[in-house]
């Protein structure tokens, strides 16, 4: 181990010895070179004192595979954009606290090979000039080691940073994708929903307007194809909005939950899936909902918001739409729930629909991960939402053992103090 001070802090070049020792440190290297910039001044430090220009000639002669992590403001991104082309470089943006941890001197390490270590440190107590060229920067202390507990300590902290940079790096790049395609479909996708929804409105609105008392076979065969299409562009405009809430629910991270009634969450979700009934209802199906809990239902509270409403709107035209009788039947029940002394409400909704198999049970939560489409959506946001609320949902069948009697959902939620 070598260890040297130099007491001139008056110039920006490094002292001879130091210099000298450095460069064949540097030039010694056979394959692999790690630095750690722990400063922002660390980086113009190795461009002032030309140790850049020898990293990039050991590259460029012996394909030195050269890796920096370094901290960066505004005055290094020039800087970087030199060297990217020849060493592999990661930023990390310090805390404000982490950069007052350092009140005049940065602490540079190199690491050779695995094996040797060169670290150093130098004055900055005059950085922050607003011309960098004009600040001091001169070496304090440097040492060369081989202490192999030092080393490996270090290798390994050097790795872990980048490792974890690198994912990091890797999820922005995947979100801002995502991103991307999330704003297509809910933005670009929308207008031409709505351009094709307006003029299909107005077709069908001539032809109502223009038609006879008595329409010819290919006049109804125009008429329903015209319906059915618009019906298709709701349900597909439903299906963008639907993606529109996964996004959001994923990405919100600071819930602001307040104090929500359960029962009056579900009265009103049935109104709005009872008014929608009333303006599109081909079939002529009807729905009535039957609705028991304990006599203070002013108590019956969870810790939601105003997106509570929306487990209820999907669920119930769920039923409505895999229930082939023309009176659909929902059945919702709330009781307390108690798991040791922690109280939950427990709500049931049970109808009386086509029934779901136990293997696509199981099938419709796994859409939430990955197979996502149609009505699996609608019950991924069902499920988004009740974990949200930090619930449970499950789904079995209305009479034990026989699924074709309908269907049961089950949900437990804590209630709210």
């Amino acid at each position: 181990m070598y260890n040297k001070e130099s007491n001139n802090h008056n110039l920006n070049t490094m002292n001879k010895k130091f210099s000298d020792a450095l460069f064949e440190f540097i030039s010694s290297v056979e394959s692999e070179l790690d630095i750690m910039l722990p400063h922002p001044a660390s980086l113009h430090f190795l461009f002032q004192s030309k140790i850049f220009d020898h990293l990039i000639s050991q590259k460029l002669s012996k394909n030195i595979v050269t890796r920096i992590l370094s901290t960066y403001d505004e005055s290094t991104i020039a800087l970087i954009k030199k060297i990217v082309p020849f060493i592999g470089y990661k930023s990390i943006k310090p805390s404000s606290n982490a950069i007052a941890a350092i009140p005049s001197a940065s602490l540079l390490v190199l690491i050779r090979d695995k094996q040797d270590i060169f670290c150093f440190s130098f004055d900055i107590r005059q950085y922050g000039k607003e011309n960098i060229n004009d600040t001091i920067l001169s070496v304090n202390d440097w040492l060369y080691s081989r202490n192999v507990a030092l080393v490996k300590n270090t290798v390994y902290c050097f790795d872990v940073i980048w490792r974890e940079k690198d994912n990091y790096d890797e999820i922005l790049k995947e979100k801002k994708h995502s991103d991307l395609l999330v704003d297509l479909i809910t933005h670009d996708i929308r207008n031409y929903h709505q351009i094709i929804q307006t003029s299909l409105g107005l077709v069908i609105s001539l032809f109502k307007k223009n038609k006879t008392s008595v329409l010819s076979p290919a006049s109804k065969r125009i008429f329903s194809l015209l319906t059915t299409a618009e019906n298709a562009l709701v349900r597909s405009q439903s299906f963008v909005d639907n993606v529109r809430r996964l996004e959001r629910l994923y990405t919100q991270k600071n819930l602001k939950l307040v104090s929500k009634n359960v029962p009056d969450a579900i009265n009103n979700a049935y109104s709005m899936v009872e008014r929608t009934l009333y303006n599109n209802n081909p079939h002529g199906k009807k729905v009535s909902l039957s609705m028991v809990h304990g006599d203070n239902t002013w108590e019956i509270n969870i810790m939601a918001e105003d997106l509570l409403v929306d487990i209820f709107i999907n669920l119930f035209s769920n039923t409505m739409k895999y229930t082939d009788q023309s009176e659909v039947k929902i059945d919702v029940t709330i009781k307390d729930y108690f798991i040791g002394e922690a109280k939950y409400w427990m709500v049931t909704i049970s109808d009386n629909g086509n029934g779901i198999p136990d293997p696509m049970k199981k099938e419709l939560f796994e859409r939430y991960y990955s197979k996502a489409r149609g009505a699996g959506l609608g019950l991924s946001i069902v499920r988004a939402l009740v974990e949200r609320y930090s619930g449970k949902i499950w789904i079995g069948d209305r009479v034990y053992n026989d699924h074709t009697q309908g269907t049961t959902f089950g949900m437990i939620f804590p209630a709210a103090l």
